[in-house]
């Protein structure tokens, strides 16, 4: 053991592979027990076997979005912070604010986005 104190578990959804592949390794690099999915029924069997502080959810995903999947893990995982990430995509103010209405997003994230915005953001919402 290299004596790194694990600061929180972290669900990561993007359907990018190597999005979700680089931030899983970031967040493990930085302390965290980070777990990334591909999909949001994926993220919500997660949710329903293990807790999470925190979810870096993607907005646009095939099949259920991210506001969508918000809604779910809410459903089984109340305490979870939420934290959206997301390109430019068509409708996006409207879908955020519904967001911010039903207490999704704790934090926004525009992709691309810098490294030290996502362990920032880890340390700030991940127990």
């Amino acid at each position: 053991m290299s004596g790194v104190k694990i600061r929180g578990n972290v669900l990561i959804v993007d359907d990018e592979e190597t999005v979700g592949i680089g931030m899983s390794e970031m967040l493990k690099d930085a302390g965290f027990h980070a777990v990334y999915v591909t999909n949001g029924a994926e993220a919500v069997r997660e949710a329903q076997k293990s807790q999470y502080s925190l979810v870096f959810m993607d907005m646009v995903m095939p099949g259920m979005n991210g506001l969508e999947t918000f809604r779910d893990i809410k459903k089984v995982s109340p305490g979870s912070r939420v934290v959206l990430f997301t390109g430019f995509f068509i409708d996006a103010e409207n879908v955020i604010y519904q967001g911010i209405r039903e207490g999704m997003i704790d934090e926004f994230i525009r992709k691309p986005f810098f490294a030290d915005e996502i362990i920032t953001t880890a340390r700030k919402y991940a127990s």
